[in-house]
């Protein structure tokens, strides 16, 4: 089943379908200057209709020779489809005063992305590659940051704090949108090109721009013409054109110039032209002016309500000779204009507006809910087709493990309908049946009472629509009973194919990431055992040379008493220390083999970072090393306070053994992650590092990097045992020559706030 996150994803990517779309005669001008077989003389006809947008087009076009509509579509169709995009989505998105919040700046960014245009027209020029035009680059470069002005539109809110975080942290505006929104401005711009039907070179340079030109897509039709606009971007963001919220340079020069097909020379000949060339461009587009969005909507308002009172009127004559071939229409177009592949969002969107179309209702309410769910999908559509609301709704009785056909009859929760329930209707009364539902949708709902057509799948409620009208509905709508159950069944079926199409998506994902549990557990399964097998091995050998050692050990110091040769006696002595040396080995690989049970108490961090400091300056001397501890606001641990402390000493010991005297430092920080509950301690040093092999093999027993003479090979292996004991982990980075990176992360005791340790930061 899809996480919240995902549908609110889903949700944002709904409202940018909402956007309003480009003036109709836009769209035709755009159409006709698309078709290879349409004529000057045709485009002239088309924008002279509109005497405004003749004008606006003859000043953003200008070059001085100019003077006419007529001489503007003659040469080429390019720079009026490019003028045509630029006063529509001007029209949309243009400045409109001060900005709401007081943090997006519309006449700031359309400043920027002006002058991008013009850059990236300047750049075209220059280069001359096939495939890429001025007024293309133009249009293209005007319109790259689109994404943004409508992510402003569509959630100001949001896209305010956006500004202000990116503002604050000076880096990529796209990676901070997709942390607080979900999505960055090119997803948005790209779907919203996708909408308008825009030419694939300005989506893709809308999508793909600020891209590495080595990593594009190989089926990126105009790759050139992508890297025209960000080398363009990025000069004009080096010039301070306006503002983008971009504060990153990642691309270097020299790859951006070969990308573009351009020199140096040809980037400073552009930066010197750019100012004049911006500033007609700008006045031509009304920069600063007040903007058109409100004109556009309410004129198609009016133009709506005009089409719904001819309708009307239309209807009215021939009403019961339309009402059949209405709905077949209905059903015929709701299965067309669904795409093969399309979400329960987008059937949900069709479903709301064919019901408000065929049922004469001023806002209806659809949701989805498939059966275990426990939370209804939902979309509201008011009278002009238009989505007002899109959220989910709990659905009491629907999680999983209910019965759906167990439920009595006064349950008023869909997911417990029974088979006596589904097949009714298909008007039904919802204040009863559906009361969860109608209580969060009813203030949208117009009248005094709630309505609702069950979408039911195999003998189960699979979602619904409901409305709000008077306590003549039922009358009303008696004698388009068959009709609007033909209209029922196929909103149904598309309802439940599409719920069929995430439940599998759904479910892939969920089995993809249960098979990387699986590989991990079985990792980890496989370690486990590991260990215990060379545990065992270590008792068992342990226990077997204990006795042999015990009288060599005891014979030898006998014979050291007894010899009066010094050389004799010297050599007694030695074989004594060396069975000594041998026991303490025993001894140590018992403890590894059987470890003392872990006692888990309340430890204070400070505490156990002290103990291990000094613990391992006690077993290898630190000499001239620096050893740096900084503790930020942590709460106290539970774990064993003894086994951590030697498991920190071993880190930190292997540390100092890998630094050299005098230059080297080990720096020991502790820290806070609330979200994993987790206090992490990190030790890093700046010795001599390892490479790969050593760092995956680092937690092996016996195992050791070090030449003759090296240590045992147990300090890392019985860190990780007692690490694990008290439900915690350990992990290294390092690479050969630059040092290594122990990270510990240890268990926060429950219920436990940060505190700031007195002991901030230390250094010895």
């Amino acid at each position: 089943m899809p996480d919240h996150r995902e549908k609110r994803v889903d949700l944002i990517l709904q409202q940018l379908e909402e956007l309003p779309t480009l003036p109709a005669i836009a769209i035709r001008v755009l159409e006709v200057t698309g078709d290879e077989h349409a004529g000057a003389r045709e485009v002239q006809h088309l924008i002279e209709s509109d005497p405004d947008l003749t004008a606006r087009i003859l000043r953003l076009v200008d070059r001085g020779e100019v003077c006419s509509i007529e001489r503007a579509a003659a040469p080429a169709f390019d720079a009026v489809r490019s003028a045509v995009l630029a006063i529509g989505v001007f029209q949309n998105f243009g400045p409109a005063g001060p900005p709401a919040h007081g943090l997006f700046n519309r006449d700031e960014f359309w400043k920027h992305s002006i002058a991008v245009g013009c850059c990236a027209e300047l750049l075209a020029e220059a280069a001359r590659a096939p495939g890429v035009t001025p007024c293309e680059a133009f249009i293209c470069g005007l319109l790259h940051d689109l994404g943004k002005v409508a992510l402003d539109t569509i959630l100001p809110k949001s896209f305010g704090r956006v500004i202000e975080a990116v503002d604050m942290l000076r880096g990529n505006i796209a990676d901070v949108e997709r942390s607080v929104i979900g999505i960055d401005h090119m997803v948005a711009g790209k779907r919203l090109a996708e909408k308008w039907r825009f030419p694939a070179s300005i989506r893709d340079c809308i999508w793909l721009h600020g891209q590495n030109p080595r990593a594009l897509p190989a089926t990126v039709k105009n790759a050139r013409m992508v890297n025209i606009v960000t080398l363009a971007d990025q000069i004009v963001r080096e010039q301070h054109f306006g503002y983008s919220g971009n504060y990153c340079f990642d691309l270097p020069r020299a790859v951006l110039l070969q990308g573009a097909g351009v020199t140096d020379s040809t980037v400073a000949s552009v930066i010197e032209k750019l100012p004049g060339r911006v500033e007609p461009r700008a006045r031509a587009l009304g920069l600063g002016c007040a903007s058109t969005v409100e004109l556009f909507q309410g004129a198609l308002a009016r133009a709506n309500k005009e089409l719904g009172r001819i309708s009307g009127q239309l209807a009215a004559k021939s009403r019961k000779l339309a009402e059949r071939a209405e709905c077949l229409e209905a059903m015929h177009r709701f299965q067309s204009d669904l795409r093969p592949d399309a979400t329960p969002q987008a059937v949900l969107q069709a479903v709301a507006q064919a019901a408000v179309s065929m049922l004469g209702i001023e806002c209806a309410a659809a949701f989805s809910l498939p059966p275990a769910w426990k939370y209804a999908q939902t979309v509201i559509c008011d009278a002009r087709g238009v989505i007002v609301e899109t959220s989910l709704i709990d659905a009491p009785g629907a999680a999983a493990g209910d019965s759906r056909n167990d439920a009595s009859a006064d349950d008023p929760a869909p997911g417990c309908l029974s088979p006596s329930r589904v097949g009714q209707g298909p008007i039904r009364a919802a204040e009863t049946e559906l009361a969860w539902f109608v209580a969060m949708v009813s203030p949208r709902l117009a009248g005094d009472y709630r309505y609702w057509i069950c979408l039911e799948a195999d003998g189960q409620c699979v979602g619904g629509v409901v409305w709000g009208a008077q306590a003549s509905e039922s009358q009303r709508l008696a004698s388009h009973c068959g009709e609007i159950a033909a209209l029922a069944a196929t909103w149904s079926l598309a309802l439940r194919t599409a719920q069929f199409r995430e439940e599998a998506r759904a479910l892939a994902e969920q089995l993809a990431e249960a098979n990387r549990s699986l590989q991990a557990a079985q990792s980890e399964i496989l370690r486990s055992r590991t260990m215990m097998s060379v545990g065992e091995m270590a008792a068992g050998a342990a226990h077997e040379m204990n006795n042999p050692l015990a009288v060599i050990s005891g014979r030898s110091q006998l014979l050291a008493q007894q010899l009066s040769d010094p050389r004799l006696k010297a050599a007694a002595n030695l074989v004594y220390e060396q069975s000594h040396r041998l026991s303490g080995i025993i001894t140590e690989m018992m403890a590894f083999a059987r470890p003392q049970t872990a006692i888990i108490e309340p430890v204070d961090i400070t505490e156990v970072i002290d103990l291990a400091v000094r613990e391992a300056k006690t077993r290898s001397n630190p000499a001239d090393r620096r050893i740096e501890v900084t503790i930020g606001e942590a709460p106290w641990v539970a774990v064993d306070r003894e086994q951590i402390s030697a498991a920190l000493a071993e880190v930190i010991e292997n540390a100092i053994h890998a630094t050299a005297e005098k230059i080297g430092r080990i720096e020991i920080h502790a820290g806070y992650d609330p979200y994993s509950s987790r206090v992490a301690i990190s030790v890093t040093d700046n010795g001599c590092g390892m490479d790969e092999n050593t760092v995956k093999r680092a937690f092996d027993p016996f195992f050791s990097a070090k030449p003759a003479g090296r240590r045992r090979g147990l300090g890392l292996a019985k860190a990780l045992r007692w690490i694990e004991s008290s439900g915690g982990s350990i992990r290294l980075e390092s690479r050969p020559g630059r040092g290594t990176c122990g990270v510990m992360l240890l268990p926060a005791l429950a219920h436990a706030a940060p505190v700031r340790n007195d002991a901030d930061a230390r250094a010895s």
